[in-house]
């Protein structure tokens, strides 16, 4: 009974040896998933808050591109009017604006100079 004995106590410490060999793998597994589920639970947390902020600057963004907001400011602040049709052109008449450095305000009718030719001209020709 000795050889018998000594195996079931070998057996034994072995399976003991095992047990606690999984049981301390088991929790280093369990504490490595619980800082996992903490970590992904903070980034939804952050992802929650950003939506909230980017839903803020949606709405401030919509408030801010007001159209009559705008147009308010602009003219409080810039002076700035609306464009009359008789300030539009074509591309036929931009060779006809003043090249003397004079101004058109708006309603006058615009006083044509004519083209002279630049050096840069005369060498592309």
């Amino acid at each position: 009974m000795s050889g018998w004995s000594s195996l079931m106590r070998r057996a034994t410490v072995v399976s003991f040896v095992l047990v606690v060999t999984f049981a301390v793998a088991l929790m280093s597994v369990k504490h490595r998933v619980q800082q996992l589920v903490d970590e992904a639970a903070q980034i939804e947390r952050q992802i929650a808050a950003e939506r909230q902020a980017v839903h803020v600057l949606t709405a401030e963004f919509s408030y801010l591109i007001k159209p009559d907001r705008l147009r308010r400011l602009a003219s409080q602040h810039l002076g700035l009017t609306p464009v009359k049709p008789d300030q539009l052109g074509s591309f036929a008449t931009l060779d006809q604006w003043p090249t003397d450095g004079s101004t058109v305000s708006a309603g006058q009718p615009l006083a044509l100079a004519p083209l002279k030719p630049t050096a840069t001209t005369e060498r592309r020709r």
